[in-house]
């Protein structure tokens, strides 16, 4: 069984994070060493997907070549074209995390296969699965969705626990 990293897939950027062999949360980076991963996808001139940085780059130059904000539509039928394909948020969202889950096994030198993923609170039952679908799609059984307040309270309390 590989390592469990934690994931913040947002709207905007998204992040990964572990736990190293001390006990420390750290975050995961991509090939430009940066935490925050654009939650952009794209398709380049020789129609492979691309994600991250270079996507967000290439929708400054070409909006229709990329997808963004597809987080909103989790949970809906909506079907997102780019340049020749179709998508539905679900599937994007499975190829931010997977670019987070090989950010995470490169960086770590190990095979990541598991992860705890942060949503809004309001999200229903519906977009709570597809988040889960999109997960397994890239490669990651989900252990646990957790509601993003609920995230932000648990590291505050660990921030806590830490200066006593």
């Amino acid at each position: 069984m590989g390592r469990m990293i934690g994931i913040d897939l947002g709207t905007t950027n998204s992040l990964a994070t572990y736990i190293d062999d001390n006990g420390e949360i750290q975050f995961v980076k991509n090939e430009y060493g940066s935490i925050l991963i654009p939650s952009v996808v794209g398709i380049d001139e020789n129609d492979e997907i691309i994600v991250g940085e270079l996507a967000k780059e290439r929708r400054m130059m070409n909006a229709g070549e990329t997808a963004s904000n597809f987080k909103r539509r989790m949970g809906t039928e909506a079907k997102i074209k780019v340049v020749n394909r179709t998508f539905d948020a679900q599937m994007l969202s499975s190829f931010v995390l997977k670019h987070l889950k090989e950010s995470a096994e490169k960086q770590l030198n190990e095979k990541i296969d598991r992860a705890i993923i942060s949503v809004p609170a309001y999200f229903n039952d519906k977009q709570r699965k597809d988040t889960k679908i999109a997960a397994e799609l890239a490669g990651l059984t989900v252990e646990r969705l957790i509601n993003e307040p609920t995230a932000a309270a648990l590291s505050l309390g660990s921030h806590i626990l830490d200066q006593n």
